[in-house]
């Protein structure tokens, strides 16, 4: 929708897309204190409270005046319904619950984003065009809570909640999630240890490179000399792509070694950037190039979620993957602002496809690194820095 608010309210796109900034600016920072209370509550009820605060919130974008800060104070708001919904909720009910079939299992939980993501654009073009952005946002805002929170309150559940539920009790930590004083030395020596910190990077590079290229393709296409109704078509094949490579990468998850299936899903949309850059506009290369970003979406949050479990299970999980998850959320508001400056700057998408290359690099090198997983310990996973 980037084009039709820029129209009508004359803003830059870099403008349009500070909005995803602001959600990186308040993730960050939280995202360890959401993981902690999912640690402590369960992740049941923080997914029932975002996703009211979501829906309502993404209606209300349509509101937004010509004033750039009432685009901005929108925001906030679904900032807070974003961070409730983040991978951290449903990957921590996935790891209580499945040990074998994990990487299926984490598959199943996220791959609703990619089957979305196959009719979002062509069904937000249709939107747009026949009743304008306004009414675009304030449709999917409904479906949104008609569709996900009949779902999420009947079936959703995690280890620690069915334990609640089972005792009759409610939980056992009141007042704001917090660590105690072993706890943060915990925390703080695997935050600083080697595999943390790389993996950490991979969640950096790999959100900033690919949602610099995905949420910007339908306007990259279009300058690349597509209508935007083929633009939209194309770029619906990340969905299918992306649930392939969800479902794909957990099924390899399982088999193979994590670090080996990362440093593949890396590689791809670096060979996807020079498909489009040097073959576009032709539909069949750019095609490719969409499907193989598409692969990659589907199957990074997914790998980086399964080596997370893999080296860090245990009490701290939550809050430490929930800082992997904040970091993942800076890119997303990172990486289409950066984007939207260089064309800003230069009216081309190309630079932008260059610069995503040795990133997505970088990360597979990183991923093929990361040393070998933690021992257990009288049935135990060991702390990441004692293995």
């Amino acid at each position: 929708m980037i084009a039709p608010i820029e129209t009508e309210l004359s803003w830059s796109r870099a403008e349009i897309t500070s909005g995803l900034f602001i959600v990186s600016l308040l993730v960050l920072p939280l995202s360890p204190l959401v993981g902690t209370a999912i640690d402590r509550h369960g992740p049941r009820r923080l997914a029932i409270l975002g996703i009211i605060i979501y829906s309502l919130s993404l209606a209300g974008l349509s509101l937004a005046q010509h004033a750039i800060w009432t685009w901005w104070l929108l925001w906030l708001p679904l900032s807070i319904g974003i961070l409730c919904l983040k991978p951290t909720v449903w990957v921590a009910a996935i790891s209580s619950l499945f040990h074998t079939h994990r990487g299926l299992a984490i598959a199943c939980a996220l791959g609703a984003t990619g089957l979305m993501s196959s009719v979002a654009p062509s069904f937000t073009n249709y939107l747009v065009g026949q009743f304008g952005w306004r009414a675009a946002y304030g449709v999917w805002g409904a479906i949104t809570l008609a569709v996900a929170l009949p779902v999420v309150y009947t079936f959703f559940t995690s280890a620690r909640d069915q334990s609640r539920s089972a005792t009759g009790g409610g939980p056992t930590a009141h007042g704001l999630p917090h660590l105690d004083t072993g706890e943060a030395q915990r925390f703080g020596r695997t935050v600083m240890s080697a595999p943390f910190i790389k993996l950490a990077t991979v969640a950096v590079l790999m959100s900033v490179a690919s949602l610099a290229v995905v949420v910007n393709l339908v306007p990259i296409l279009s300058s690349l000399g597509m209508d935007v109704g083929r633009a939209a078509a194309v770029v619906g094949i990340v969905g299918v792509s992306q649930l392939v490579g969800r479902f794909g990468g957990g099924f390899l998850l399982d088999r193979f070694d994590a670090r080996l299936v990362g440093a593949l899903v890396a590689i791809l949309p670096a060979i996807s950037s020079v498909l489009i850059v040097g073959l576009g506009p032709s539909i069949i290369p750019v095609a490719i190039g969409v499907l193989m970003f598409g692969l990659t979406i589907g199957a990074e949050v997914d790998v980086i979620a399964y080596l997370a479990a893999r080296f860090f299970e245990g009490r701290n999980f939550g809050a430490l993957f929930g800082l992997i998850v904040g970091l993942l959320t800076l890119g997303v508001g990172v990486g289409p602002l950066l984007a939207s400056v260089v064309y800003d700057v230069t009216k081309s998408y190309l630079p932008v496809l260059w610069a995503v290359i040795p990133m997505f690099i970088t990360a597979g090198v990183l991923l093929l690194t990361m040393g070998p997983y933690p021992q257990r310990r009288n049935g135990s996973l060991m702390p990441v820095e004692e293995a």
